[in-house]
């Protein structure tokens, strides 16, 4: 495997991105030695799944907050400015590829599992370790054991959404409730430590497979699904045989590039982030849709 076949390293990217934004202490990501596992009580076709992402409500007010949709009619969009997946390299247009409600009731139609609950549930995005697993994690566990879930999916967007999810994951583990996390950050998951991780090694963004690709989505959410069954074991990583189209993986070494020279580009970038954020807030604001 060469450098630019490796998967990015997002903790160390992102300790660059900030030394190239001028701050000096680097941020701590989370780890820990135990990892928490519970092996599903039932066979994976009877098991009722949630599904857990890190994107927001389409009437996103700016205010961080766990929230809950229905599953059925899914939403046809979610609002996911507001977290750094790659802008550069996909989009999030089709909720599909991070939050895979047709692929999952197509599957669970089969005979796969028994079926999603009645929601799928947010959680937000959160540098603060202590506010995930002391209040968003439990409210994320008190509201899928509310469904009925006898396990759950979690689709993280940003770095810093796979630590997030990787400490829901271990909360919902230590209570019973077994995880499969779907993303794209190896060394963030893998550095905190999560019972089932299927490692899709795209951009951020689309954990789930290429946008609009469906077959795509739904093998790779069956792949997933399988690991409740499969795994013995804490620390179970899967790696999805796919590889993002684009030639030469130009993606990664553009996404993964942080210098002193491409630090007005990172500017420019998170300008156009925050200004389409206080947009959208001021939208919501006047009662308006802010597409």
């Amino acid at each position: 495997m060469t450098v630019a076949e490796a998967p990015v390293q997002y903790m160390e990217r992102t300790r660059h991105y900030y030394r190239a934004l001028g701050y000096d202490n680097d941020y701590v990501w989370a780890s820990f030695d135990h990892v928490p596992f519970t092996a599903p009580a039932k066979p994976l076709s009877d098991l009722r799944v949630a599904l857990v992402t890190t994107a927001s409500p389409p009437d996103f007010d700016g205010v961080k907050r766990v929230w809950s949709g229905v599953v059925s009619p899914p939403p046809a969009k979610l609002f996911t400015d507001n977290v750094a997946w790659d802008k550069e390299s996909t989009h999030t247009n089709d909720r599909s590829s991070f939050l895979p409600i047709e692929a999952a009731f197509e599957l669970a139609g089969e005979g796969l599992f028994a079926g999603l609950t009645p929601h799928f549930h947010g959680v937000p995005t959160e540098y603060s370790q202590r506010k995930t697993k002391t209040e968003d994690a439990p409210e994320i566990l008190k509201r899928v054991r509310q469904d009925g879930a006898d396990a759950a999916i979690l689709c993280p967007l940003c770095p810093v959404c796979h630590q997030t999810v990787s400490l829901v994951a271990r909360h919902l583990e230590a209570n019973g409730i077994a995880t499969v996390i779907i993303g794209s950050a190896l060394d963030v998951v893998e550095h905190c430590g999560v019972p089932r991780f299927y490692f899709t090694d795209f951009p951020l963004g689309n954990p789930c497979g290429h946008p609009w690709r469906r077959d795509m989505q739904r093998e790779i959410v069956r792949q997933a699904f399988a690991l409740f069954g499969t795994s013995k074991a804490p620390r179970t990583t899967v790696k999805a045989p796919f590889a993002w189209s684009e030639e030469g993986a130009i993606w990664r070494t553009r996404y993964g590039r942080v210098d002193p020279d491409n630090r007005e580009r990172l500017l420019k970038l998170g300008d156009e982030r925050r200004l389409r954020q206080a947009k959208a807030k001021q939208a919501t604001a006047e009662g308006v849709s802010s597409e």
